[in-house]
């Protein structure tokens, strides 16, 4: 097993979620927007963040998780909120270490051709794993380093002909 999940950081992730789910919801949504993510009901406050802050805070800790999974599944998130919610809840669960070299292996031996007929489609699948837009430099400079813009180049560009 790995590392105790840190519960008050998952509830700072989902909080900072709620703040901007509020904004996509009306106020009568909000009991069914808790019920899908396992949430109790929206009571207390007078906005509809306040009310979802109130639910997130009578929530248990034990059913963070849940409530964060449902999260992930059921709402759009950008990419650095997903990820963070997703390390968090990894960190306790049970993996399996890859070598580097086999995964070297794998990808080289992995066929790409028919990902590569859709780039969006197959970029698109590779930023829910992987944070693509990774430099920091990004906007200083004409060129970006970003993994993003590499695969691009040496593996959608190389293997679309």
């Amino acid at each position: 097993m790995g590392d105790q999940m840190d519960m008050a950081r998952l509830r700072r992730l989902i909080d900072g979620v709620l703040l901007t789910l509020y904004t996509r919801y009306t106020a009568k949504e909000l009991l069914a927007l808790c019920e899908r993510l396992d949430l109790p009901a929206p009571s207390e406050g007078s906005t509809k963040h306040e009310r979802l802050v109130a639910s997130l805070n009578a929530c248990a800790d034990d059913r963070l998780p849940d409530v964060a999974e449902a999260v992930l599944e059921q709402e759009e998130l950008g990419q650095a909120e997903r990820m963070a919610l997703q390390d968090v809840l990894w960190l306790g669960r049970h993996h399996v270490q890859i070598p580097s070299r086999t995964r070297r292996e794998l990808a080289r031996d992995f066929d790409l051709s028919d990902h590569l007929g859709y780039p969006d489609r197959f970029m698109g699948l590779l930023g829910r794993l992987w944070h693509l837009d990774n430099d920091p430099l990004g906007g200083w400079t004409t060129t970006t380093n970003s993994l993003r813009n590499q695969i691009e180049r040496h593996v959608v560009a190389v293997r679309s002909f």
